[in-house]
């Protein structure tokens, strides 16, 4: 897995770089070592004459002033466009270091000099995980439908619930219809078709007279038609009737919608046992044809019923929740007035939950005439029912999540139904119970007591007897902040090379594991740190068995303790080390890059268009150690910045192969494990490794709630979103890091629960480089 890799904040890794919570002591930071640098670097563009006022700036105050132009002069350090590549005076990696890594602390520290900030609502589609879960919770079936639908990018802090790139491609709407029908097919129980059909219902289209068919007769230039509507997609059982009109043979052709479809064939005057035949319909009108191909025959009567399948409890329970108690003939029973009451009440109630909200006037009268065009067609209620419940879930109100904006500027509340949908869909994926549009209703659910009440609710409510409902969430989150869920996927060894080691059953452990420690934490509201330190991993028989781990037996996921400092938290989790291997070796790079990048939020610069790729250095070895090659590649001052940061972390992580298995050796080559941090700590191997990174427990804090205020909100975040960050991580350190303690605060959080108004604000834009920026340079 390759690192696509954008920006540096490599702070609190550099001990010559040190900062001060004091505002006092920024500010001569600032006049008296940054800001002479970059006059330095940049005074001969950005002089006081440029329309960028970039260094105009003298004081902390006045970088406030302009935060998004200094938030895009910390990108553009870090990405080296700036200075532009043919400037002849360029800083050295470490002073870009210092200047991007003081200036990004210090917008963080000052964020809440900006005040409050909600952020502006964005209208967005919900997406495949979010469908699937909605339509199990409207319906009570799992009927995974999204899986037809085209693949999801991810946007924002790298979520696929994120609504700027949750677009409406042509294509997924015709899924959206296809999947509607289906679903509703699927729900609600249809009273098998019994259709007969005489003579006289037929049209005689062939043959003479045109206009009569009542005597059935077919000579071998006749045809007769009629017009049947299948409302399910099922085998059916056809039957003729019919007799020849001499001694002699004669054969009747079925045709459906003009392609033949069987051939009956009757001897002698006497009606004989009807022709029969099982046929595959699918939902829609058909015309079915009679022609008469050898002799003469009479038709006497023409017969289509439906072989309908057993119908299971699932089914039969989604009926009865969408339909009620009442039965076909019930309902055939009732004059029209009393059908349609029912019907108003179905789709109402249906509607409003679908919605999540409740209807506004004429959506439900809307949705009724849709009933009444399906009714005077006298097709039966449910189908009449299906029609106008098929425009619910192809309504833009049930495919995307939509709230009120202001034209006015500032921060206004959510209304309760609008904070009920994002509660739910944040830690269910899908929409919300009765209980919280009840809530909603009564105007309760905007009391910051009733919000933390109802995320514990929901983070224990049971899905079956072996799963949340909150595990949709933890799942998604996880296995998307970590990159695990593609284990299995676009992360696979299915090589020679593992074959017997490395199978699918063995990647879904392996994707569930990182999975279900996070479940525990929340479950049992532990540290967050736990990620980091724990002493405990989730294994099967099969999972322990690859580990090298003896006593565990069986196919269910258990907790089992280590002691031995090799296994838990997220450094020892097989997932981690696949993702960050190459088909044919591990990579320290990738490693120590993925834990700075992934549990620090410390982002890592691709390298300079100049580095030579490490493979050319390996060859230079003739040891073929690869902590020899990357020695030498640290040689190169402008490789060893970054170098320095990244290899220590990998190379403690080298005793686990690329499949997470330990490994003491390599090519018979016994592994070093040791690592020197930039800040001068020394470890060897990962459990004291462990030790150094709950030394950053800050980073590491910041980094998941800003990951996780991310999904939560399912947009981008922007440099003044930081101030409701350090609020929240501080609220995490006076608590101990509880799992809950995270989610309860990103849902009292005034983004979480406000939107702001006015227009939209714009995001921070970064300048174009003079000159074009060269590709980077990666690992190989």
């Amino acid at each position: 897995m390759r690192y696509s890799l954008v920006v540096i904040a490599f702070l609190c890794l550099c001990n010559h770089v040190g900062f001060s919570a004091d505002g006092a002591n920024l500010n001569v930071e600032f006049e008296k070592e940054i800001r002479p640098t970059l006059v330095k670097f940049c005074g001969d563009c950005h002089n006081k004459d440029k329309d960028v006022p970039f260094l105009k700036a003298n004081t902390l105050r006045e970088i406030n002033a302009y935060r998004s132009v200094w938030r895009s002069a910390v990108g553009q350090l870090r990405n080296r466009t700036m200075p532009p590549a043919d400037e002849k005076t360029q800083p050295a990696e470490t002073e870009r270091l210092r200047l991007s890594s003081w200036l990004e602390s210090a917008l963080r520290k000052t964020a809440a000099t900006m005040g409050d900030y909600a952020g502006a609502p964005i209208s967005r589609r919900i997406n495949r995980l979010e469908y699937d879960n909605t339509i199990r919770d409207l319906f009570g079936l799992e009927l995974n439908f999204s899986e037809t639908f085209p693949t999801e990018g991810s946007g924002g802090e790298g979520f696929s619930n994120n609504g700027e790139t949750l677009f409406l491609p042509a294509i997924l709407m015709e899924r959206y219809l296809e999947a509607a029908q289906q679903i509703l097919d699927t729900a609600i129980i249809t009273p098998p078709l019994k259709i007969a059909f005489a003579p006289g219902d037929f049209v005689r289209i062939s043959g003479t007279p045109k206009d009569d068919f009542k005597n059935g007769r077919l000579t071998q230039t006749d045809e007769a038609a009629a017009a049947i509507g299948i409302f399910v997609t099922s085998d059916y059982e056809l039957s003729i009737n019919a007799r020849s009109d001499e001694n002699s043979d004669a054969t009747i052709a079925v045709k459906i919608d003009g392609i033949a479809a069987n051939r009956f064939s009757f001897t002698g005057a006497e009606n004989q046992k009807p022709g029969n035949a099982i046929l595959r319909l699918q939902r829609g009108v058909h015309t079915f044809s009679v022609c008469g191909e050898k002799g003469t025959a009479v038709l006497a009567r023409f017969e289509l019923n439906e072989k309908q399948k057993p119908i299971t409890d699932i089914r039969r329970n989604a009926h009865l929740k969408i339909i009620g108690e009442r039965d076909a003939a019930a309902f055939a029973a009732m004059t029209v007035e009393a059908r349609r009451t029912e019907a108003r009440k179905i789709l109402g109630d249906f509607a409003a939950c679908a919605y999540r909200r409740p209807l506004r006037p004429g959506e439900l009268d809307r949705l009724l005439s849709l009933f009444d065009r399906s009714a005077q067609r006298n097709d039966p209620f449910e189908e009449s029912v299906k029609l106008a419940l098929k425009a619910v879930l192809v309504s833009s109100h049930f495919l995307f999540r939509t709230e009120t904006d202001s034209e006015k500027s500032g921060i206004y509340p959510l209304n309760d139904f609008e904070l009920a949908t994002r509660l739910s869909y944040f830690l269910w994926a899908s929409l919300p119970d009765a209980e919280l549009m009840k809530l909603a209703a009564e105007k309760k659910l905007n009391r910051p007591e009733v919000l933390a009440a109802q995320v514990d609710r929901m983070l224990d409510a049971p899905l079956t007897n072996k799963r949340l409902k909150a595990a949709s969430f933890i799942d998604d989150f996880t296995g998307q902040w970590l990159g695990t869920k593609e284990v299995g996927a676009s992360v696979a060894f299915t090589n020679e090379k593992f074959k017997g080691i490395y199978t699918s059953d063995l990647a879904d452990e392996l994707r569930t594991e990182p999975t279900l420690l996070m479940e525990y934490l929340v479950a049992g509201n532990r540290s967050l740190l736990e990620c980091i330190s724990s002493d405990y991993i989730f294994a099967t028989e099969r999972t322990a068995k690859h580990y090298g781990i003896d006593g565990v037996t069986g196919k269910e996921f258990r907790r089992v303790e280590t002691s031995d400092g090799r296994r838990g938290g997220m450094l020892g989790l097989g997932a981690v080390h696949m993702i960050t291997s190459y088909p044919d070796r591990t990579s320290v790079v990738l490693r120590g890059a993925w834990v700075l990048e992934t549990m620090l939020g410390v982002k890592v610069p691709n390298p300079p268009p100049d580095v030579p790729p490490l493979n050319a250095a390996k060859k230079k070895q003739k040891s073929g150690s690869l902590r020899a090659a990357l020695e030498l590649h640290r040689a190169n001052p402008t490789c060893a910045t970054c170098h320095n940061l990244i290899d220590p972390i990998g190379f403690g992580m080298e005793n686990f192969d690329l499949l997470g298995r330990w490994r003491d050796t390599e090519d018979k080559l016994p592994i070093d494990s040791s690592g020197v941090m930039p800040t001068g700590e020394k470890f060897n191997g990962p459990a004291e490794l462990k030790q150094i990174l709950l030394g950053r427990k800050g980073e590491f804090a910041r980094h998941i709630t800003t990951k996780m205020m991310g999904y939560a909100l399912g947009r981008s975040l922007e440099d003044r979103d930081d101030a409701a960050i350090e609020k929240i991580v501080a609220s995490l350190d006076h608590d101990g890091f509880r799992a809950r303690t995270l989610i309860k605060e990103i849902v009292l959080s005034t983004p979480f629960r406000n939107r702001q108004g006015g227009e939209a604000p714009k995001k921070n834009a970064t300048p174009k480089p003079k000159k074009k920026e060269l590709p980077a340079a990666k690992e190989k």
